[in-house]
């Protein structure tokens, strides 16, 4: 992610932003939100008025992860954009307006947050995509986390990218994203192995600093993510928060982290039902430590 350009705003907008009584990460979070409103995909129907009241009702988007959603995948992605769309519109009317109030705060932040639990949600119901097309990849050169990573990141892409009114299905577009990152990460494996044709040799390093930096950002991330877990800032579910505890850390205890069969058993789920839950709670917890690594 970009770190915010505050330059962008004049000095009279980063001084109203300091001036709201509203947490540190939320001015944070307004301060990018109106220095890099966020794109959308336009649609003539975002100014019909019916369209309009239909999409705003409070139980459209987001169901509980029990739940399936049988809405037709163009109209999950209109809502994704509608909310982008009213997202910038609003920003763009705070930065000319000379007086915010507290209902365009919490609008914004509203907007903010409903837009990305959709988008997180598409993500979540698309993920199986980025696993079944590492798994088919020729990967003798490279990592199959570093596939998974990169497949992930353009999935996410995607999802902001997808126009729904080109009568494409967002599988198909997806795959054409994930390939495309797939081959990034092979150009970039290439190279890399083109100007570094020799293993590294172990006893050729001669100190370890690479290894110490390493270890205090993994330290880092670890601490924060057990805070994101503990705070909840993440919005996870009770048993989302119980699969995440036990597969990757016990608080207070010297214990190794579960297997999903294990959680499983405790829990009364399948290791394929866990496996799930885990995966939409790392997507969750991913892009709240990542906005919180970066702005703090």
């Amino acid at each position: 992610m970009k770190k915010t350009q505050t330059n962008k705003l004049p000095n009279a907008t980063l001084r109203k932003i300091a001036s709201l009584k509203i947490s540190k990460f939320q001015r944070k979070l307004v301060m990018r939100l109106l220095c890099e409103p966020p794109d959308f995909m336009p649609d003539d129907r975002f100014t019909d008025p019916t369209f309009a009241a239909y999409i705003e009702k409070e139980t459209f988007p987001i169901l509980s992860e029990n739940e399936k959603d049988t809405r037709p995948e163009e109209e999950i992605f209109l809502a994704f954009n509608y909310t982008r769309f009213k997202l910038r519109e609003l920003c763009e009317k705070m930065l000319k307006s000379n007086r915010w109030t507290f209902q365009d705060i919490k609008q914004l932040l509203n907007l903010y947050q409903r837009q990305y639990d959709i988008r997180s949600a598409i993500v979540a119901n698309n993920m199986g995509l980025v696993l079944a097309m590492s798994k088919r990849i020729n990967t003798q050169d490279i990592e199959f986390n570093d596939l998974v990573s990169e497949g992930n990141m353009a999935l996410l892409r995607a999802a902001e990218k997808f126009d729904c009114s080109r009568g494409w299905k967002f599988s198909t577009y997806a795959c054409r994203a994930i390939l495309k990152g797939f081959s990034k990460v092979a150009k970039l494996n290439f190279r890399y192995r083109s100007r570094f044709s020799v293993q590294l040799e172990p006893e050729m390093i001669k100190d370890n600093h690479t290894e110490q930096t390493r270890e205090v950002k993994h330290n880092d991330w670890v601490d924060e993510v057990r805070y994101v877990v503990d705070q909840n800032l993440a919005n996870l579910s009770d048993i989302e928060r119980s699969v995440v505890k036990m597969r990757f850390y016990q608080k207070g205890e010297n214990r190794k982290p579960m297997t999903l069969k294990q959680v499983g058993e405790i829990l009364g789920l399948t290791k394929e039902r866990i496996r799930q839950i885990q995966n939409k709670a790392l997507i969750k917890l991913r892009s709240i430590v990542e906005e919180r690594m970066v702005t703090t």
